[in-house]
């Protein structure tokens, strides 16, 4: 082989890994599913971990008061940080001691990426209510910011959120400029908005996806992700196109069979995500 060839022939493999097509998607699973799955199938968490992570979920998303054992557990069947998950209740006033637990898992535990919940406000709520909780929320993440932490928020699927849909969320960016946004794929739809719509609303601050699917908008119950109404190779592809290089979480809280729903989920994501590379 002469040497111009080789060079052709490097530069080709140069262009093919710096565009991405051999690269796998980085999905990600809850901590809570993993413990689901090993209550349904009788089994040991550990084992429930290894059959998630034999299915080639990488990532973890973790409770801040996810214990030790259960840490180190993960931590031995390598898998990788992928974000936190704080219920820090702002509707009910300060939180220090909720801060301050948050705050000290993400240093000790090298996480970088903190999901908050902030609560769910009254009925009828006045405008003030909701001023009070973005303020309390601008604070955290100032104060996170600080230590390294970025936090970020989800749309959740209770109208009583102050994360309910995109104007509630615009409010709360306006608040706080460091705020990030955890990108749910079903719960916008659960708020009767379109997936795309918002997803493009809300692409610069996007930091983590969960992938949820839904059967239909206004409905709570989830299903294999790429099974329901949610265009999922229609998100990935925005996602990629707009240098996204972070996790997609599997989400599916409540399933009747939470390994299969998760085995068939990881299938689809992997094809959605070969067919999007072959697309681009």
């Amino acid at each position: 082989m002469n040497s111009y060839l080789k060079q052709i022939i490097a530069l080709a493999m140069l262009w093919i890994i710096t565009i991405g097509i051999t690269a796998q998607p980085r999905i990600s699973i809850f901590f809570d599913h993993v413990t689901e799955i090993a209550r349904q199938e009788k089994i040991s968490v550990k084992e429930a971990a290894q059959r998630v992570r034999n299915l080639g979920v990488e990532g973890i998303d973790v409770r801040v008061s996810t214990s030790e054992a259960q840490l180190n557990m993960l931590d031995s069947l390598e898998f990788m940080n992928a974000s936190a998950i704080a219920d820090i209740n702002f509707v009910e006033g300060e939180q220090p001691e909720a801060e301050h637990q948050a705050i000290d898992f993400m240093k000790r535990h090298g996480y970088k990426r903190l999901l908050i919940i902030p609560g769910l406000l009254p009925k009828d709520a006045a405008p003030e209510k909701m001023e009070e909780v973005s303020g309390r929320i601008a604070a955290f993440v100032k104060k996170a910011s600080k230590k390294g932490v970025e936090v970020m928020v989800e749309d959740y699927d209770n109208r009583r959120s102050p994360c309910y849909n995109t104007a509630a969320l615009d409010h709360l960016f306006a608040d706080s400029r460091k705020l990030r946004h955890v990108f749910d794929t079903g719960n916008y739809l659960y708020c009767g908005e379109d997936v795309m719509m918002a997803l493009r609303h809300f692409l610069g601050k996007i930091r983590h996806v969960h992938l949820k699917d839904r059967k239909a908008m206004h409905d709570n119950a989830s299903l294999p992700i790429g099974t329901g109404i949610v265009p999922l190779k229609e998100v990935i592809r925005e996602l990629l196109n707009s240098g996204y290089k972070g996790w997609f979480t599997v989400e599916h809280f409540g399933s009747p069979s939470m390994l299969e729903y998760t085995t068939q989920s990881v299938a689809n994501i992997q094809a959605a995500w070969e067919g999007t590379q072959k697309i681009m």
